[in-house]
């Protein structure tokens, strides 16, 4: 209880910072099913884009987290009360994996970055990268559906001065994208799904500059470009 709790008060507290702090513009192509396993895939640009996806996703995510997180005792006891799950990055961490299965199977949603570290440019899957395969292989082991997440405007607040100014983020929540049968022997068949993740992300790029009017500018920087950026 007190972990839920817990929870719950985070999760509300980062949309009520965001709330006052931001203007946030969510776009729900799709209602997101309100039961069963799913796993919620985004484009990562900056550091406070968990925080911001926790309050705004309208179901509560575990995500996979990078398990340096986990190395403290007390970053250990609050990412766990946050239903985190530690990752080791760099490699195949199959203990990772069977958590993230079993919470699935709880009909959970399993929040994940497939980028596998923050990108941007022609480094983001909002322009056509290369995703990591863990994204597709985690839903095909799961039979779970995944949703796509586009994050624009998040990499502003680098720069102290934009929390003042009421900076404009966008969300756009695409549709459920079912994953071919676990059984499935043909490649084709595996290939074809991450080729339909991929043009699903660069899809609500397009769908966020044409509903938001954006600029080049207004998509996703280097943290380094933001930090130096001209008011």
């Amino acid at each position: 209880m007190l972990r839920t709790a817990f929870h719950w008060l985070v999760i509300k507290g980062c949309w009520l910072l965001f709330t006052v702090t931001c203007r946030v513009r969510v776009v729900i192509l799709s209602p997101v099913p309100k039961h069963g396993a799913l796993i919620m895939a985004s484009n990562h640009i900056s550091h406070f884009d968990p925080p911001i996806l926790s309050g705004f996703f309208p179901r509560r995510l575990d995500w996979l987290a990078m398990e340096e997180l986990f190395r403290s005792p007390s970053g250990k006891r609050i990412f766990t009360w946050l239903n985190c799950i530690p990752v080791e990055r760099g490699g195949t961490d199959r203990t990772s994996l069977r958590q993230a299965l079993q919470r699935l199977a709880d009909g959970r949603v399993i929040g994940i970055f497939p980028e596998g570290g923050i990108r941007a440019g022609e480094w983001s899957i909002l322009n056509g990268a290369e995703m990591k395969p863990g994204l597709p292989a985690l839903s095909i082991h799961s039979g779970a559906a995944i949703i796509p997440c586009a994050l624009i405007g998040s990499d502003r607040l680098y720069k102290p001065s934009n929390w003042l100014r009421r900076t404009t983020l966008h969300l756009v929540i695409g549709e459920a994208i079912e994953p071919p049968a676990k059984d499935a022997k043909q490649q084709g068949a595996r290939e074809r799904f991450s080729a339909e993740l991929s043009k699903a992300f660069t899809s609500m790029r397009d769908e966020a500059v044409a509903r938001f009017a954006l600029a080049p500018e207004d998509l996703p920087q280097t943290p380094q470009a933001r930090k130096g950026e001209h008011p």
